[in-house]
């Protein structure tokens, strides 16, 4: 579970647009969200727990070899398509955002960034991610779709 205070969030939007993002999108490779509430003044997000942690600590402890490093690129690439077919640009992929299952099975979570695009809107030019992380042309405040 998964729970945030809302009193310290300055956007909160972003919360409410990751739940909505968990809840309607279903894919192999996307963390399962199973439900959510509003406990006070707390969003509570029930979502799979993946045992394996975060790619992050991952790396920091142990060398991966090709076979993992590609395995994790096709598992993160598959989720990224499907978010992208389906109008969905995460905005925030880091090693922190990618989980794994205790049988080496990678979702790709941390979608408070996500912003849709459409016909009608096909290309954004907010300043969001994580520093170290951003693409060029979202530093730069070029307009962006799924490229990025």
């Amino acid at each position: 579970v998964k729970k945030m205070d809302l009193r310290k969030q300055q956007r909160r939007e972003l919360l409410f647009n990751e739940v909505v993002i968990m809840r309607d999108y279903h894919h192999e490779n996307v963390v399962d969200m199973y439900n959510s509430y509003l406990v006070g003044d707390e969003l509570w997000v029930v979502m799979e727990f993946l045992e394996g942690g975060a790619l992050t600590d991952i790396v920091t402890h142990t060398r991966m070899n090709e076979e993992q490093i590609a395995t994790v690129c096709l598992s993160v690439l598959r989720a990224l398509s499907y978010l992208h077919n389906q109008g969905v640009i995460h905005r925030d992929i880091k090693s922190d955002s990618i989980l794994l299952t205790s049988d080496g099975r990678i979702k790709l979570s941390d979608f408070g960034f996500c912003a849709q695009v459409s016909k009608e809107v096909p290309r954004r030019k907010s300043l969001v991610g994580t520093p170290y992380w951003m693409a060029p042309e979202v530093i730069s405040r070029l307009p962006y779709g799924t490229e990025v």
